[in-house]
Formats: C-alpha cells, sequence, structure tokens
C-alpha cells in the first residue's frame, strides 16, 4: 500500500480523535458551543479521508477494469498533491501495468511463432472444441476441405456427411479413413485424433492427411534410396566391362588371328559391348529421374511458351493430322515458373497425346493445351486430347518409373514430369475417359 497514504490516514484519524476528545473536554467544563465548534472541526479531516479512500479505490477498480479489458495505454499520474497523496501507489500500478504488458506481448509473439509453425505442417490441423467449434486451423486443412472459412463441424454435414461423422464422433488416439469429394478431386483422408483438457475445457486436436500424398512421398522415397543404390553398383561394375570389351575388340582385329576365332571373339565381344551399353543407358536413365535440377522461377509469357512447345513437336511424323489449339485464360493468373522444365513436361505431354491418337482409328485428330485457373484461384495448366484413353487398369501405374504401354518408350517421362512438378510444389493429375478424353492437369501453387 501506498506509504503517504497510510501516513495521511494515521494523520487524518489522529486529527479527528483529537477534535472528539477535546470536544468532549469542553463540553463538561465550558459550553456547548466550543464543544459543537471541535466536533464540527473533526468532519474535515472526516471528509478528506472519504475522498482519499474513494480516490484509491477509483484508481484501483479503473486499473482493473482496463487490464480486463487488454488495455494498456493508461498511465497515472505520479505528481504528488496535498491531501491527495496517492503517487506511489499510482508508480506501483504502473509498474504492475509494464509488467503486465511485456508479458502479453511476449504471449502475443508466440502466438504468433505458433501460428506460423501451424502454417507449415504439410497436414491439415483442426483444433475443436466440446461443442464442435473450430477454435483454430491451418491453411493446408482449409486447402483440403475446400474451405475459405471454416468455424464449425456442422459446415461439412451438408456436402461431405461421412466426414463430418468421421471429424465428430473420432476419439482421442484413434486412426480412421474417409472418401471425402472437395471442388476438385476424389480423395481418401486419413483423420487422427488426440485430445487435452485446457482451464477446465475439453479439445479434440485433429490432424488431416492426404494419404495418396503420403503414400506417394513414400514410394519416392523408396525409389530414390533404390536408385542410388542401383546406380552406384551397377556403374561399378558395368564400367570396366565396356571399356575391356572395347579393348578387346581391337586387339581382335589383328591380322594375325585365325578368322574363326576372330569371328567368334568379335560375335561374343560385340555382344558384352552391347549388353554393357545398354545397361549404362538404363542406369542414365535412373539419373535423369534423381538429377532434376532447383526450378528457376521467373514470369513465363505464355503465347509465346505455348507456341514454343508446339514447334518442338512438329517433327513428329503424324503431326501435319492433328489439330491443336491454344486457350488462355484471359482472367488466369501470371505463371511463375521454370521454362525449361516446364517445357519438358509440356513437350512429353503433346508427344504422348499424338501418339496415342497415331495409333488409334481417330479421323481427327485434336490436342489441346489451356491456361486457366484452379477452383482455388491457382494456376492450372492442361493438356488434353480426343484420343483412346487410358485403361482404368494402368491409369494408377502410369508415374511408376519404367512403366510404359509403349513397345519403345522408356517409361521416365511422367516419372520426371511429376518429379518436376513436385519441385515447383505443384502436382500433376490425369483423368480419361476411354474413348472419349484424356487430360493430364498441372497445378502450380498460388
Amino acid at each position: 500500500m501506498d506509504k503517504s497514504f497510510s501516513y495521511k490516514v494515521i494523520l487524518l484519524l489522529g486529527c479527528i480523535t483529537a477534535c472528539c476528545i477535546t470536544g468532549g473536554y469542553l463540553l463538561h467544563v465550558t459550553s456547548k458551543w466550543p464543544a459543537i465548534a471541535c466536533f464540527a472541526l473533526s468532519i474535515v479531516p472526516i471528509v478528506i479521508l472519504y475522498r482519499s479512500t474513494r480516490n484509491v479505490h477509483k484508481k484501483i477498480d479503473y486499473f482493473i477494469d482496463a487490464i480486463s479489458n487488454d488495455d494498456y495505454t493508461f498511465r497515472f499520474p505520479t505528481r504528488k498533491k496535498i491531501w491527495n497523496n496517492s503517487s506511489d501507489l499510482s508508480r506501483q500500478l504502473n509498474r504492475v501495468k509494464k509488467v503486465m504488458q511485456q508479458k502479453r506481448l511476449m504471449m502475443q509473439e508466440q502466438e504468433k511463432y505458433y501460428e506460423i509453425l501451424l502454417g507449415k505442417i504439410n497436414s491439415g490441423v483442426l483444433l475443436v472444441n466440446e461443442t464442435d467449434h473450430v477454435i483454430q486451423t491451418n491453411q493446408t486443412a482449409l486447402k483440403l476441405l475446400g474451405r475459405d472459412i471454416f468455424t464449425h463441424l456442422t459446415q461439412l454435414e451438408p456436402f461431405a456427411p461421412e466426414l463430418y461423422i468421421v471429424l465428430h464422433s473420432i476419439r482421442s488416439g484413434e486412426q480412421l479413413k474417409v472418401m471425402f469429394s472437395n471442388e476438385k478431386e476424389r480423395m481418401e483422408l486419413l483423420v487422427q485424433a488426440s485430445s487435452f483438457s485446457l482451464r477446465g475445457r475439453n479439445y479434440k486436436l485433429l490432424v488431416i492427411s492426404d494419404v495418396r500424398q503420403i503414400l506417394d512421398e513414400q514410394e519416392m522415397e523408396t525409389w530414390v534410396k533404390l536408385f542410388r543404390i542401383l546406380s552406384h553398383e551397377m556403374m561399378n561394375s558395368i564400367a570396366p566391362i565396356t571399356s575391356l570389351s572395347d579393348s578387346l575388340l581391337q586387339l581382335q582385329t589383328d591380322p594375325g588371328a585365325t578368322e574363326t576365332l576372330k569371328e567368334d571373339t568379335i560375335h561374343g565381344l560385340q555382344v558384352i559391348n552391347e549388353t554393357g551399353k545398354g545397361l549404362l543407358s538404363f542406369v542414365e536413365s535412373y539419373h535423369r529421374l534423381l538429377r532434376i535440377p532447383t526450378p528457376r522461377k521467373e514470369l513465363i509469357d505464355l503465347p509465346d511458351f505455348l507456341n514454343g512447345v508446339i514447334l518442338l513437336c512438329s517433327h513428329l511424323p503424324y503431326f501435319s493430322r492433328i489439330h491443336i489449339t491454344i486457350y488462355i485464360d484471359p482472367d488466369a493468373p501470371s505463371l511463375y515458373a521454370d521454362a525449361n522444365l516446364i517445357g519438358q513436361v509440356m513437350i512429353n505431354l503433346v508427344k504422348n497425346a499424338i501418339q496415342a491418337i497415331q495409333d488409334s482409328a481417330i479421323s481427327t485428330g485434336k490436342v489441346c493445351l489451356c491456361y486457366t485457373k484452379a477452383p482455388d484461384g491457382s494456376p492450372l495448366l492442361e493438356v488434353s486430347d480426343n484420343g483412346p484413353g487410358i485403361p482404368h487398369e494402368v491409369m494408377n501405374q502410369i508415374f511408376v518409373p519404367f512403366f510404359s504401354t509403349k513397345k519403345e518408350g522408356s517409361g521416365i517421362g511422367l516419372s520426371i514430369a511429376r518429379q518436376i512438378m513436385r519441385s515447383h510444389g505443384g502436382r500433376i493429375q490425369v483423368q480419361s475417359s476411354p474413348g472419349q478424353e484424356t487430360k493430364f492437369s498441372l497445378f502450380f501453387p498460388s
């Protein structure tokens, strides 16, 4: 408590006591008027004491109200005043306010840090209370659910009742899978739940992941490990064989060797040589998948870019019989990407489309290169054709390295395309209706 205020209270109580004692004494020994004057005089310190106490209470009440409303702009004056000296109390309240303000700023900084950290997580995160209100979420969750704003689980019930039931009923420690369709595609989600209590309230933390993305990441991690092992072992074995076969081929051209020995040896060494070079080419295909450079993103001039892709495909035998169109949505956002890498992807997709039409009985082949925007407003580049389509049984294998339905295909074109899109932070998706249309979609980040 303010020392000056305490001294003031003691002084005023002393004055009141002195006036009362003096008044009582005068009332017995003299006339009543002097006693009444002493009693009246005691009213002055009583009023001063009341006003001082009331001023202290007002300061404390104001302080509590301001802190309760997160208002730290106030400051009590510390200049001393006669009969209203509470400067020590003002300094103490200002000090408490400063400490609480610093603690508040530290908490806000921590909240901002956790919010940024939450936004960097690749899985969707939802914090839900007992009444299914969404307390906090991240951008990944909103993107997976196809929502711009998500405040309550019941918002999912009209268009995704299965997902709503899972999110509402899942218990702590459980993992459940559920099929979900947003505006762009149908996906399988993995939902994990945990619960905790905070300040007497129960909360549920829901983590939502795209099962396909998890599988893709695991698949690619497995492939990368396999490629490294194969590259190391095969290169160490094949390079000496190829070098030795070349040397032996040169020795066998010596005129002194018998004709039969020479022919048999040359034939055998040619087989070894061709096999070794074939294996080296096979390993080089692995290296191509592993050596995707870091994209150097820049603004792409789409008309020039797409016309350049068509020009580079014009040497194909069946090109003159294909009707190729380009459509660029004027409202689509600008595309920032590595033109060389995305050019590789587009050329591969256009070549595949032309070859698919060539191998079919379609009289008029059509290929369309379309640049527009995805439902979420992000850039979208598509290549579609009216070829025979992709059989359903091989749809899930076309991105697997070295899988090909063509007799002379290497099977790495679409695998490299997927790697390039991932290096851009995007993805590649295929839709095919046999006998009608096949469409490859390149989704880029906003």
